[in-house]
Formats: structure tokens, sequence, C-alpha cells
């Protein structure tokens, strides 16, 4: 998914920066990141788009694993969050 969204990106051309870890992350640099959502962890953003939510937990995956990386992720924003999910199965149905 990360490197989807950072090839999308990159297709329409927008700045865009895909991160591998967290390493020397300027979160306030005029760039686009894209990472996992466990690279996220410490890290601070203005706004923190969090796509695919509702594939969570992948197949076999631990769902309350994926709660707390849900949870470190959607922590990150600073002003705005915004979380797309296109199934309501795992993490999603209990958001509601």
């Amino acid at each position: 998914m990360r490197d989807l969204c950072a090839r999308i990106l990159a297709q329409r051309k927008l700045p865009v920066e895909n991160r591998l870890g967290s390493g020397d992350c300027d979160p306030t640099s005029n760039k686009i990141k894209v990472m996992t959502m466990k690279v996220s962890k410490g890290l601070e953003f203005p706004v923190v788009a969090l796509p695919g939510v509702g594939h969570m937990p992948a197949t076999g995956g631990d769902e309350k694993e994926a709660a707390r990386v849900l949870y470190v992720a959607a922590t990150r924003a600073t002003q705005r969050l915004l979380v797309t999910c296109s199934a309501g199965e795992g993490v999603v149905r209990k958001l509601a």
C-alpha cells in the first residue's frame, strides 16, 4: 500500500518522500511523507491520511495489534485526520 500510494502521488507530479524508516524525518519539509503506520511512531504531522483501514488486520493477523497500530498512526495527526476504508471488516466494524 505504501509503495502504491507513493507511486500514484509521484505520477501526479506531487512532491513525495517514500519513507522506509523514521530516521531523520523532517515533518515540516514540503513533501508528502508516505510510510507504514509502524514507521510513523513518535512523529507528528499536521495532516495524516490512513488509506485502506478496512483491510486491517491482514488475513490471519491479530486484531488487537492492528487496533494498537491504527491508534498510533491516528494520533500522529496534530490538525486533521483522514481515514478511508472500503470494507467493514476487522478493526473498522469496531470504530462505529
